[in-house]
């Protein structure tokens, strides 16, 4: 009969330090899931809040809404990018009718998305570089007289 490899012996205690860091690290996944899955519910239902608005024809409501969907920030997720999208279409939208003042609230929401939910490593969103150039753009020359 062979003698048990000791090298398989789970009945050996864990190491005591080992406990505590693999509690820690469950932990933090645990955190992370959860928050994750909060953003993505909180995020989905501040869409369609913001598509209610849209289709109400209350464009000032639907860009607070699509804000707050776009700040509900969880990389991939698909409401961020109807976020993105639907601030786009109202700016867009906005200018050419001449409502220069919705049409800023939406190209800032935008920009204020994509700084906010920078992380190292990321860079700026085409998004984020398309609202600030319009920004650019829209604003006044420094210096001239308003």
């Amino acid at each position: 009969m062979k003698a048990p490899d000791p090298k398989l012996d789970f009945a050996e205690p864990m190491q005591p330090w080992l406990r505590p860091l693999l509690t820690v690290a469950v932990t933090v996944v645990l955190a992370v899931c959860v928050l994750g899955l909060v953003l993505v519910r909180r995020g989905a239902a501040a869409m369609d809040r913001s598509d209610r608005a849209f289709h109400a024809g209350d464009l000032r409501a639907a860009v607070w809404e699509a804000k707050a969907a776009g700040l509900s920030y969880v990389p991939g997720s698909s409401h961020v990018e109807r976020a993105a999208a639907r601030l786009e279409a109202i700016a867009r939208g906005a200018a050419a009718e001449g409502r220069l003042d919705l049409a800023r609230l939406a190209w800032d929401a935008l920009r204020l998305i994509d700084e906010q939910t920078a992380y190292p490593g990321r860079g700026a969103t085409a998004f984020g570089l398309r609202a600030r150039a319009e920004l650019d753009r829209a604003s006044p020359a420094r210096g001239a007289p308003r």
